[in-house]
């Protein structure tokens, strides 16, 4: 999934991903990408409540180990994105109840989600081939990430 390479900056990849609740799994996702200074510090307790709100509507735990948890905030002005692999999984509340191993976090410009709406679909549609998922789990490194998603096409 090309689509997804492209959005998504290497040093925003989690590998060996633990968190202990679905709360717990977003702040850390987010910590992360305030350490790598993908999002400004003073945007994280309002980026992970908008998040947290999203999730109390339906969860983003999409099934099959999947979760692309994503809002639409004002404060940033290009899409955020990063990823985080838990090969020993996470509850995350998932629509099937299965743990999650994958997680696509998305972070929107307002005025642009409908923009991304196709961002989102294909990102479920490609992570719905189990091949593709075991491919992403097994990934200890970016390269690996990369092939996984490039032996696709």
């Amino acid at each position: 999934m090309n689509q997804l390479l492209e959005i998504l900056d290497p040093k925003n990849i989690i590998f060996d991903f633990k968190a202990s609740t679905k709360e717990d799994a977003i702040r850390k996702m987010i910590s992360h990408m305030v350490a790598t200074q993908t999002l400004d510090a003073v945007h994280e307790d309002e980026t992970v409540a908008s998040l947290m709100n999203r999730e109390k509507s339906m969860s983003t735990g999409i099934g099959s180990g999947v979760a692309i948890p994503h809002c639409s905030v004002h404060y940033v002005n290009e899409l955020k994105c990063a990823m985080a692999i838990a090969p020993s999984g996470i509850d995350f509340d998932a629509l099937d109840h299965g743990l999650v191993q994958i997680f696509i976090m998305l972070i929107v410009p307002k005025n642009k989600f409908q923009d991304h709406i196709k961002t989102l679909a294909l990102i479920a549609k490609t992570l719905n081939i189990p091949e593709e998922r075991e491919k992403l789990i097994k990934a200890k490194n970016f390269e690996e990430i990369q092939k996984a998603f490039l032996s696709k096409s």
